[in-house]
């Protein structure tokens, strides 16, 4: 009977919704003219058609807002103060949320290629650095195999704690 308990604890323990739910993730970046980025679910498909609102780092009243096309994507025209942080958050169906703060990358890029002399323009640094940032998100957000056996790793050594429990608390 003490078998079918646990067993059936396990079954609604690992049945939960949440179990299934999926994060959302959010990148953005500045380039001094607009702010731009992309938002995504762990599964790595784009949050089509949500909410995007951008505020200054710390203040509460909205600079602009908008939502993200069918890739997941946005692109809102903004003109701010240099050295301004923006925060941008994305709310997405059944209560997702997803925070990125946008620094001014024109300005970083414009110190970077006058050290190296380069003569690309800071919006063409701007779509390159959002293409490395994206292919960046895509890795760190993907879940890997060792990710998966860490997790089966934990659960059998749990079991096993368990198990030394039960058999110390039967030797009594």
């Amino acid at each position: 009977m003490k078998f079918i308990k646990i067993l059936t604890a396990l079954l609604v323990l690992f049945s939960s919704q949440s179990l299934w739910a999926h994060s959302l993730y959010l990148f953005a970046q500045y380039d001094g003219k607009e702010i731009s980025g992309k938002a995504y679910y762990s599964d790595l498909s784009p949050a089509a058609e949500t909410y995007v609102a951008v505020y200054r780092q710390d203040k509460t009243e909205i600079v602009t807002e908008g939502q993200t096309d069918k890739q997941g994507e946005f692109h809102f025209p903004l003109q701010g103060e240099e050295g301004t942080i923006y925060r941008v958050e994305i709310e997405a169906m059944e209560g997702h949320k997803a925070v990125a703060y946008a620094a001014n990358v024109a300005a970083q890029a414009d110190l970077t290629s006058n050290r190296a002399s380069s003569n690309r323009s800071a919006s063409n640094t701007g779509d390159e650095l959002m293409l490395v940032r994206a292919d960046i998100a895509k890795l760190q957000d993907k879940i890997y195999f060792r990710d998966i056996l860490g997790g089966i790793g934990y659960i059998v050594g749990f079991l096993g704690l368990w198990a030394w429990w039960q058999s110390r608390r039967q030797a009594k």
